[in-house]
């Protein structure tokens, strides 16, 4: 038998040991997980765009659908859909229906990188679509189009309806990004008319998401090697925050990072996210990112292909052509999630860092 000082002793051990438990689960519950989302049928969520249903009160991720376990990895790709009402738990929803059609793992066309914006009830989008489902014209596809679609908050998934394509015939475009600023709509895509030799990037303007005019694009750090010292990016963004525009790119080095005071004049920050981190399935470079602001918070959603063997392609030559080599598996990406910070006025990330949600 125990005397009773001894009982009391266990009795304290026992009830920190139940107390240290208890803190340590309500922590891992709270802890965004790595990875954060993959697609369960092929595996390869790319270029996710993230936003917040008003009517449905959850936030919703559309993720570019490849499909890295079939030689055919880049089109005939649907848009995922992904929800979750406190961003940490994340549940698969199908795939978009557009006029109708869709809601398979295997779209009837090609859908890439949507760019999606709330107003008025409505969630609109501007995606980069090909009419090419097998690669005839190379692994890419032929050209693209950026396309309108829209749909009610109430139907985010099932709803999306044509509204029209953004351009003529005469460009082929990838990647649109889309935000306010005002009581203006301002969507920018990269894009390259017929003969040209370089692609350029667009910006149009709406107040009504009807009638669109040219804006011409300021003349700055964005997409200028001078200053970059690349000549490829790709995969706009644009958000505000902390009293600024920011802009990120996808330069296949990590993440270009803008800023800008009025959305015009754009000053060149440096590079983030370039060398992979320790999280799990975190250990690769960055690609193709949008970010959401909750509670003060910024936060970046971006794809990683843990298994992609960069190193080979710069031996062999231009990455973005010896993508081709890499074996089926090495093509499968996952979402991500890191929390961005502000330090001597430049936007910084450390992957590395667990972080908690409320």
């Amino acid at each position: 038998m125990m005397n009773n000082t001894l009982k009391f002793l266990v009795f304290l051990l026992a009830s920190f040991c139940f107390v240290a438990c208890a803190h340590n689960n309500s922590k891992k519950q709270n802890e965004v997980p790595a990875p954060l989302f993959v697609d369960p049928n092929y595996q390869g969520s790319c270029d996710p765009e993230i936003v917040w249903n008003e009517h449905e009160q959850q936030w919703y991720i559309y993720y570019t659908a490849r499909r890295p376990m079939l030689e055919n990895t880049w089109l005939q790709t649907p848009i995922g859909v992904a929800v979750s009402k406190d961003m940490i738990n994340w549940e698969f929803k199908g795939y978009c229906k557009f006029d109708g059609v869709g809601g398979e793992k295997d779209a009837s066309s090609t859908f890439w990188a949507p760019a999606i914006i709330s107003a008025n009830d409505t969630l609109h989008m501007f995606v980069t679509w090909k009419p090419d489902t097998i690669p005839t014209q190379g692994a890419w596809g032929g050209q693209g189009w950026i396309v309108h679609y829209k749909t009610p908050l109430t139907n985010p998934v099932d709803g999306w309806q044509k509204v029209s394509a953004l351009h003529g015939d005469n460009l082929n475009t990838i990647d649109a990004t889309v935000y306010q600023s005002k009581n203006q709509y301002h969507v920018w895509f990269k894009g390259k008319e017929k003969g040209a030799k370089k692609n350029e990037l667009y910006h149009l303007t709406t107040s009504d998401f009807t009638n669109w005019q040219e804006a011409g694009f300021s003349k700055s750090d964005v997409f200028n090697s001078e200053a970059t010292g690349s000549n490829f990016e790709e995969a706009p963004y644009i958000f505000q925050w902390k009293g600024k525009y920011w802009l990120i790119t996808d330069p296949h080095n990590g993440f270009f990072v803008y800023s800008s005071a009025d959305a015009e004049n754009w000053e060149f920050q440096g590079t983030i996210l370039k060398e992979g981190g320790t999280r799990n399935l975190d250990n690769s470079m960055a690609r193709h990112c949008s970010v959401a602001v909750k509670d003060g918070r910024a936060f970046i959603f971006y794809h990683v292909e843990p298994w992609r063997r960069y190193d080979l392609e710069k031996l062999k030559g231009e990455g973005r052509k010896r993508i081709f080599d890499q074996p089926l598996k090495n093509r499968e990406s996952v979402l991500q999630m890191a929390e961005l910070e502000i330090r001597n006025n430049k936007l910084y990330c450390d992957r590395n860092k667990t972080f908690e949600l409320k």
